[in-house]
């Protein structure tokens, strides 16, 4: 039997991984300065696109699992950048863009958050530990849940990792969501009573909410 190799694979083999994930590698796309491709780590998978770690119910009704939680934020990013296409502010998660063949593996292209020196933005979890954060990253946190209350935007946990602060040149800035959004229940009950997802994102704002003042009130402390 004859196989066929991929024409035009995207070489990753040796690139450097700048970031990760519990399940992902994150690269650069050298074709692309403004997105980032993510690879899932091999010793997360079975070797046929599922997860090592999935259920029983997984193993029975569902397929290519490893790619799950990519095909969640796809929706929703796809749902949201629908609905703001008419819309002058940009969406407030990241821009998920499709997928990639590469010498590795099918890398799943997500949009780059980064600041004017190029950097990738930091996460409230960076910022609140290097007492790099202000009053001002507050006051546009709180007004940031507003906004997903209002979007009615699905976010997935509590992990401070998964939220960046994007500065632009005019100093001006934005918290985007960068994984874990989108539904992860199989019946989507939050999509469809928002008082359920209101109270959710209440409850992930106190917990963000609480991280900010505290790390706010240590810099005070420092500072005095």
């Amino acid at each position: 039997m004859k196989t066929f190799r991929i024409e035009n694979q995207l070489k990753l083999k040796n690139s450097q991984v700048i970031s990760q994930g519990n399940r992902q590698f994150v690269y650069q796309n050298p074709d692309d300065p403004n997105t980032l491709l993510k690879v899932p780590q091999p010793h997360t998978t079975n070797g046929q696109a599922n997860l090592v770690t999935d259920s029983w119910f997984d193993r029975k009704f569902r397929r290519s699992t490893t790619y799950k939680g990519f095909l969640r934020e796809f929706h929703e990013s796809f749902d949201l950048m629908v609905r703001f296409q008419n819309r002058s502010d940009p969406i407030p998660v990241c821009e998920v863009r499709g997928v990639l063949q590469t010498d590795i593996g099918i890398a799943l292209v997500y949009e780059r958050i980064s600041d004017p020196d190029g950097q990738l933005s930091p996460s409230l979890q960076e910022l609140a530990e290097s007492g790099r954060l202000t009053p001002h990253h507050l006051d546009c946190l709180d007004k940031h849940f507003d906004e997903l209350i209002e979007a009615k935007v699905l976010v997935s946990n509590k992990n401070t990792r998964n939220i960046v602060f994007q500065t632009f040149p005019d100093g001006s800035g934005r918290w985007v969501w960068i994984d874990s959004f989108g539904s992860k229940q199989i019946v989507p009950v939050r999509r469809w009573f928002q008082f359920l997802n209101r109270r959710k994102i209440n409850q992930i704002r106190e917990r963000f909410m609480g991280v900010a003042e505290d790390a706010l009130r240590r810099s005070a402390e420092r500072g005095s």
